[in-house]
């Protein structure tokens, strides 16, 4: 969904403090944990329903997952056990944010059949979001590159973080978008890759 133009504009944007890191030496790993001690608060304001701060705080953590990669690159400090800690700290962000969004609906909204609802429908945000990204590391683990799809992690964050800021009204909006669209991406991936190897010779 973002364009590699968009990608590459914000990380040029965040170069200023990329080469601030860089200059006062912090890790790449003290930033891939910082981002997601971040998360953890938006996932506690979630669950607070301070929707506003929550989506603020959110593009903090989701900042410092872009500059954390982009630091390990310009410094050399590139690691196997970098992009793992970087991928699983990723997926677990996701899942406390969600639960963090699953607490305010079962704590702080009058329990009804639309409570319920809003449960489930947050049950399939998080169950699409994290196929989205386990079809991608098993496809490559199978040897394939598999990117194909509308509703990846930086579109997450940013459906999530508008929704957030827009204020708990239009919240529902973005848990369906994503519950919608990050399964049908999974599909998507699912279907991409039995498509190449039914055309491979």
């Amino acid at each position: 969904m973002l364009s590699p133009k968009v990608k590459a504009w914000y990380v040029n944007l965040l170069e200023p403090v990329t080469r601030t890191s860089l200059r006062f030496g912090v890790h790449p790993h003290v930033l891939t944990i910082l981002g997601f001690g971040i998360t953890l608060l938006s996932a506690i304001l979630f669950g607070m329903g301070a929707f506003r701060w929550a989506g603020l705080v959110l593009f903090i953590g989701g900042t410092c997952d872009v500059v954390d990669g982009h630091l390990a690159r310009v410094s050399g400090m590139k690691s196997l056990f970098g992009a793992l800690l970087d991928s699983t700290l990723d997926r677990y962000a996701e899942i406390v944010v969600f639960i963090g969004i699953a607490v305010y609906y079962l704590t702080r909204v009058p329990f009804s059949s639309l409570v319920q609802v809003w449960v489930i429908v947050v049950i399939l945000g998080l169950s699409g979001s994290l196929m989205v990204s386990y079809v991608r590391a098993r496809a490559e683990g199978l040897g394939q590159e598999c990117t194909v799809g509308l509703m990846q992690r930086p579109e997450r964050v940013i459906c999530l973080g508008v929704g957030a800021l827009l204020g708990e009204f239009y919240f529902p909006v973005a848990l369906v978008l994503i519950a919608v669209v990050s399964n049908v991406t999974a599909f998507s991936r699912l279907y991409y890759i039995w498509k190449r190897s039914t055309d491979a010779p």
